[in-house]
């Protein structure tokens, strides 16, 4: 889970993150930033295209398709692959030929992908099998014709690979799908007695093996999942997120770590007492531990509305509310104007100087630029940093991770702007958001209320509980499954339901 969404359980429940993903009846790992992917359904039958299917080529060596000018080939661990095996970004797809949202991936996103990456050099992309059989029985046969028809030329392998996308509807279901994919791979060219010989193989079954045993060690449990470089994404994102994913490989970046398990009844923004001034979740925080109210400060160092919060409301607010122990400060990056200038602020952070450093910057807001690297450096000078470590922080964009954490809060939030502002009380139970910038007093208004004890409202004639007997739907079965988690309807549905829950 990732800090974003480790934030989001604890705000008021604002946060509902949904992956499309095939799932062989468990939750999906969220791994990645996770949305609801806009997708159209796919059409009911399609007619393959030289386009689609490639053309035949004689040999298994890498080749280039003349219909899309786009190289393929397969690696030495026997992994098919599109585009330039050189290319610095490597794109791996664990995906299930049955599974209908990797087949909307296939159709919507992986020609721009194609277009934009991969025939331009960019990216190499690579197809690893991860058929789920569990929900989808035809999805091993398909993989082992694509994987047959594959070992007599990549372009056979790609070619099976669209159809079979493209062709979902027709063959999903069918009794006679083994034969249908005979037939589109004798239509494709393959020799029939040399791809008869390869469905009998053993080894085949074990190769596809292999790929799903992988998958599962990279913590796969859904299709589709992609790791762009060590980036991982799952589900079927739209093609606007792999931009920003792509992006963040061709740079050199690397995604956080798994964040560390939360000790027992401890919150993500609670202090970290093993490193001061921040919170668990790598947030600067700034006040006492057990402060009755928080105040959240999304921000950005070049926006004029929040240098004058600086300058004229936090300030204060400090000196009355932190300092006395009634208010902890937790600041959360939204670097709209200036990206550069909120890595210089994470670097001081990181030598616990970030508070001095913000407070320089709004002081002196018009004495620099965003992306002046010597005044930022001078700053960290003047506050005793050691400059040699800020200057290799700032360079290294060591604080990006964190950035983008808050970013994605911001986004699940549905903030847009900077300031914004949450007051809360420290179990998030009460508290309200402040879209833009308000004068001093209505932050203590604000911080007032939020400090007052919360009678529930009163109920002149509360109803009776229902008796059990009463709720219960003796009409649905009920079971524990193999791994003892206890379920309501048939088993064997289609659709799972899984809910994370706690009683209070």
């Amino acid at each position: 889970m990732t800090k974003g969404q480790l934030g989001g359980v604890f705000l008021l429940g604002l946060l509902a993150l949904v992956v499309a993903a095939c799932m062989p009846g468990a939750v999906a790992r969220p791994v990645g930033p996770a949305a609801t992917p806009t997708v159209a359904p796919l059409p009911a039958t399609a007619t393959p295209t030289a386009d689609m299917i490639g053309p035949v080529m004689p040999t298994a060596a890498a080749t280039v398709s003349k219909a899309s000018n786009v190289a393929m080939g397969v690696d030495a661990d026997g992994n098919f692959y599109r585009g330039d095996i050189n290319a610095p970004v490597r794109l791996v797809e664990f995906s299930d030929f049955q599974c209908p949202y990797c087949g909307r991936h296939v159709q919507q996103t992986e020609p721009l992908l194609n277009e934009k990456y991969i025939a331009t050099g960019k990216v190499v992309a690579f197809f690893r099998h991860f058929p789920l059989t569990s929900i989808h029985p035809n999805a091993m046969p398909a993989a082992q014709a694509a994987y047959c028809a594959g070992q007599q030329a990549p372009a056979y392998f790609w070619g099976m690979h669209d159809w079979l996308f493209a062709n979902q509807s027709l063959w999903s279901n069918a009794a006679d799908a083994a034969a249908q994919f005979r037939q589109q791979a004798l239509a494709l060219g393959v020799d029939g007695a040399r791809y008869d010989a390869c469905l009998k193989d053993p080894k085949t079954d074990a190769r596809i093996q292999r790929d799903l045993a992988e998958g599962q060690g990279l913590g796969v449990e859904g299709t589709p999942a992609f790791f762009i470089n060590d980036w991982p994404l799952v589900g079927a994102y739209p093609f606007a997120e792999f931009e920003k994913v792509i992006a963040k490989a061709a740079q050199g970046l690397h995604p956080p770590p798994t964040p560390t398990p939360l000790p027992p009844n401890v919150q993500p923004y609670d202090v970290n007492p093993s490193r001061p001034g921040f919170t668990y979740d790598g947030s600067p925080s700034l006040g006492a531990e057990q402060a009755p109210v928080l105040l959240f400060i999304f921000s950005d160092f070049g926006c004029p509305a929040c240098v004058e919060f600086s300058r004229n409301v936090e300030l204060p607010l400090r000196e009355k509310y932190v300092k006395t122990g009634q208010v902890r400060v937790i600041f959360k990056f939204l670097p709209l104007a200036a990206p550069k200038t909120a890595l210089a602020a994470f670097c001081a952070a990181d030598q616990g100087k970030f508070w001095e450093f913000s407070d320089r910057l709004a002081a002196e807001q018009g004495q620099w630029q965003e992306g002046d690297a010597v005044a930022m450096s001078a700053y960290a000078g003047k506050l005793g940093l050691d400059t040699g470590r800020f200057a290799k922080c700032v360079a290294d964009a060591a604080g990006q991770a964190q950035i983008d954490a808050d970013m994605e809060l911001a986004a699940q939030l549905q903030i847009g702007q900077a300031p914004y502002f949450l007051v809360l009380n420290p179990a998030g139970q009460v508290g309200q958001r402040v879209p833009n910038l308000v004068p001093l007093e209505q932050f203590e208004q604000l911080i007032q209320a939020v400090q007052k004890p919360q009678a529930a409202a009163p109920t002149a004639n509360p109803p009776t509980p229902a008796p059990v007997a009463a709720i219960s739907r003796p009409d649905l079965p009920v079971g524990v499954d193999a791994d003892g988690n206890f379920y309501r309807g048939d088993p064997r549905a289609p659709i799972r339901l899984v809910d994370f829950s706690d009683f209070q």
